[in-house]
């Protein structure tokens, strides 16, 4: 008898994936197809989607997401501030959540990881009011877009491309990532084709992770209370509760909430996925890709309950006038020290005033638009903290 061998290869592993993912799944040897921007000798012992998310993981944007805000910004939650969700936490959760969903549906946890882990690497410091102000600034700025920047071009770590040269199929994924908070503006990628069932996914992951933890959030921050949501009239809320039952111990209530609701919305999406599928006779990727319509989604039962959910978080804890101090803060530094950089760009760090220098030098924009991206991305690519610790030193007397 010939022994297994102890390392599986990519191509095992890859003949491991045909064996047991779905027909209408990803796999990982369609990018011997599809391939990536830039040539590059595949991986010797994990698959292409495995390489993807290790270096979205290693990379420099990825770990500034740990102070980037979620929702509240960092100093401005009260005592439980630093406890409360973060970009990277949030990011992770959003994974966690699609690749749960992924196998159950034998699709490709690799790719959904990928997809999920790289959604948010283009936000801005201070949320998305960041975001606002920096598209108010230049007419023209969308996280999702930025997202794509970072990987295919912003991120230095190869010698031989610029950015992570990631395979088509997750950069397809990341540009047709689709939640009301998220939608890219451009089409460059699987032009003409749905968007993957693990791209479908992610979407529709974040959505369940962010309307879940931010419930959490608005608890733990001290901005709601528990009370606030029993009173609140949502059925979602209330079926949560119903099935949780009585819990004396007030450490575990809360987070059963959360669990719950999770399970809740992840269940309602998988039997609804089942549902259009069968519906729309869907049985390859290739159905997939042509596909007409989401496959992927909550069902017309859950939706409203969904919608009105995000309504309430909306009107009482994303405009609470406490939470709001904080982005708005945010916004104000963001504006000075873009105003402030585009007035002075010697103010630029030597590389980035490097890449400003060369973007004027081109002078084929009159308009300069490409010297203002080169501030543009300087900024968005900061932290909460670092971009409060510039204006600091910018704009306070007795700091240097």
């Amino acid at each position: 008898m010939t022994a297994s061998p102890i390392i599986r290869r990519r191509e095992q592993l890859e003949k491991q994936e045909r064996a047991y993912l779905a027909p209408f799944a990803v796999c990982s040897d369609s990018v011997s197809i599809s391939g990536r921007e830039h040539g590059e000798d595949p991986p010797a012992d994990r698959t292409h989607f495995q390489r993807d998310w290790h270096r979205i993981t290693h990379s420099h944007a990825f770990r500034k997401l740990e102070y980037k805000t979620q929702v509240i910004v960092f100093g401005e939650g009260g005592e439980m501030g630093d406890v409360v969700r973060n970009r990277l936490t949030h990011t992770l959760e959003v994974s966690q959540i699609a690749t749960s969903m992924s196998r159950t549906l034998g699709l490709n946890e690799d790719l959904a990881s990928a997809i999920a882990l790289a959604h948010d690497l283009g936000h801005t410091p201070f949320g998305h009011s960041g975001e606002d102000k920096l598209r108010e600034l230049v007419r023209s700025f969308n996280h999702n877009d930025h997202s794509l920047k970072i990987v295919r071009q912003l991120e230095h770590r190869y010698p031989d491309f610029p950015g992570l040269n990631l395979t088509v199929h997750t950069l397809a994924g990341m540009e047709k990532h689709d939640t009301p908070h998220d939608k890219t503006l451009t089409n460059h990628f699987l032009p003409g084709q749905a968007p993957s069932l693990e791209s479908q996914v992610a979407s529709i992951a974040d959505q369940i992770a962010y309307r879940s933890h931010d419930l959490e959030d608005s608890i733990v921050s001290g901005t709601l209370s528990i009370q606030d949501w029993m009173t609140s009239g949502l059925e979602i809320w209330q079926q949560v509760w119903d099935e949780m039952g009585e819990i004396e111990d007030e450490r575990v209530r809360l987070p059963q909430v959360t669990r719950r609701l999770i399970n809740l919305m992840v269940g309602d999406v998988l039997a609804e996925t089942q549902r259009r599928m069968r519906e729309a006779k869907v049985a390859t990727d290739a159905d997939v890709a042509a596909a007409k319509v989401d496959l992927v989604g909550f069902s017309s039962g859950f939706a409203p309950l969904n919608d009105e959910l995000g309504r309430f978080l909306m009107d009482r804890f994303y405009q609470d006038h406490r939470v709001r101090r904080g982005t708005v803060k945010g916004q104000m530094i963001i504006e000075r020290l873009f105003t402030h950089m585009r007035d002075n760009p010697s103010l630029l760090p030597p590389l980035q005033y490097g890449d400003y220098r060369t973007a004027v030098d081109k002078g084929e924009d009159r308009l300069h638009r490409e010297p203002l991206r080169v501030i543009v991305d300087y900024i968005a690519g900061m932290t909460d903290r670092e971009a409060y610790k510039l204006f600091v030193q910018l704009f306070e007397v007795g700091h240097a």
